[in-house]
């Protein structure tokens, strides 16, 4: 039992299925944002964003990739 408690500590957030959270200003980097619009953004909640223990706020990159998404003006939906 201790082996596989082991090996699952080692593992990368990514190997877990789950996505990592990001701080905003590399999210914002990540996607060509100025911080300040992202915060702005997780301020009015049109952006989810957690918070835990420190503070800091998080933001997962598929949430705020789908929140530009969803607030397209015109064009084709692709």
């Amino acid at each position: 039992m201790t082996s596989l408690t082991t090996e699952t500590t080692k593992m990368l957030p990514g190997q877990f299925g789950v996505e990592p959270f990001l701080t905003l200003q590399q999210a914002a980097k990540e996607l060509g944002l100025h911080v300040w619009a992202l915060r702005r953004a997780v301020k009015s909640g049109a952006i989810p964003a957690y918070q835990p223990f420190n503070g800091r706020k998080l933001v997962r990159l598929s949430e705020v990739v789908s929140a530009i998404n969803a607030s397209k003006i015109g064009g084709e939906n692709v």
